[in-house]
């Protein structure tokens, strides 16, 4: 039987995965982008986080995703993503 996955906890610290693109602006590349998870919702396979994104990501956040999500109305420094999409980094 696989080992259950923890859900993480608001607050802990993440990076997202290889290959992870974020939903509204898919062509932007997103790997390794971290933050912090603010908060959680839903359960199991339909698991959430909702995130935070830390400094450093936001000062080398491509101009193009800034702008979609503002023209969007957006708000760029958060996002919501399924749990598989990111890693615990502490």
């Amino acid at each position: 039987m696989p080992a259950k996955k923890t859900k993480l906890a608001a607050g802990a610290r993440i990076r997202l995965k290889p290959d992870v693109k974020i939903p509204e602006v898919p062509e932007v590349d997103a790997q390794g982008w971290s933050g912090r998870i603010v908060e959680s919702k839903g359960r199991g396979a339909s698991l959430q986080y909702i995130i935070e994104w830390d400094e450093e990501t936001e000062a080398n956040m491509p101009r193009e995703f800034v702008e979609a999500c503002e023209q969007a109305s957006l708000f760029y420094k958060m996002a919501c993503l399924p749990h598989t999409d990111v890693e615990a980094i502490d």
